[in-house]
């Protein structure tokens, strides 16, 4: 008896831990930068963050700017910069600290969505709107 409830205690967690993983998948994204731009006519203005009234704003975003996986799930995000300098990125929950991506450059950005809940994706080189940011995405990771 002890050594049935002995390979019970090992076998169940085990299948377990092997079904769970068996669920993660790899999920892939493309994103792109992307420069959007208002100008007013001629003396039109409008009120930007921080500004006051302004003829023109400017902002740096991310296409696509939503992105859903689940927890367990490896991400594998392909960060195309085809507008602005460069970028650098980070998503400080999943330990992604200032990946440097210049203009006409693809990287793949790499990990596993281990928590649950809603994060950023941040480019550190716009974020506040006195340089056309913040450039955010968001990805929301969701429980199996």
């Amino acid at each position: 008896m002890l050594v049935r409830t002995a390979l019970v205690a090992v076998t169940v967690p085990l299948i377990a831990l092997l079904v769970g993983s068996a669920w993660a998948e790899t999920k892939e994204f493309y994103l792109v930068t992307d420069e959007v731009k208002w100008q007013g006519k001629a003396g039109e203005t409008v009120v930007d963050r921080g500004r006051g009234p302004v003829p023109e704003i400017e902002r740096y975003v991310f296409i696509p700017a939503f992105l859903v996986v689940r927890k367990g799930d490896e991400v594998v995000l392909r960060v195309h910069v085809v507008k602005g300098k460069e970028h650098v990125i980070r998503i400080s929950a999943f330990g992604v600290q200032g990946v440097r991506i210049k203009r006409g450059e693809q990287q793949a950005i790499r990990f596993v969505a281990d928590k649950a809940g809603l994060f950023e994706i941040l480019c550190m080189t716009h974020r506040t709107p006195d340089h056309e940011g913040p450039m955010v995405a968001y990805l929301h990771v969701t429980e199996r």
